[in-house]
């Protein structure tokens, strides 16, 4: 009894990372969509091959330890992860990802701009 209980609780710590980690996959996601503008066809694209894989995962996970039963201690562990990803580390990653990619964008603007400059002035 005590081995099914033990198998549980590492099913439902497991569950928990791969929310965290989904959290994660997803906010680089939305980072690359950022740095690189998306018609509507790739967006869905991407989102497709998202949840494809992290199904995939989840069901890997569920087949190794309640031998694929599907509970919903899993699916209520899986978002808590998710959700405490979002909530501690989910919006430090993005702010801090939004402040380096305008700091890169504003230093690449300038850099072009002194080029121009260079080149215009090296004509003359």
């Amino acid at each position: 009894m005590t081995e099914l209980i033990n198998l549980q609780l590492n099913m439902a710590i497991v569950a928990i990372i791969l929310g965290a980690c989904m959290g994660f996959s997803y906010d680089c996601i939305r980072c690359f969509r950022r740095m690189f503008v998306h018609n509507n066809l790739f967006i869905n694209v991407e989102d497709f091959v998202y949840w494809f894989v992290w199904t995939w995962l989840v069901m890997d996970a569920i087949m190794g330890f309640n031998y694929g039963r599907i509970r919903l201690y899993v699916l209520i562990t899986l978002f808590i992860g998710f959700m405490i990803y979002k909530i501690t580390i989910g919006w430090v990653f993005m702010k801090l990802f939004y402040y380096i990619w305008c700091f890169t964008k504003k230093c690449l603007h300038n850099a072009k701009k002194n080029l121009k400059k260079t080149k215009k002035d090296s004509t003359i």
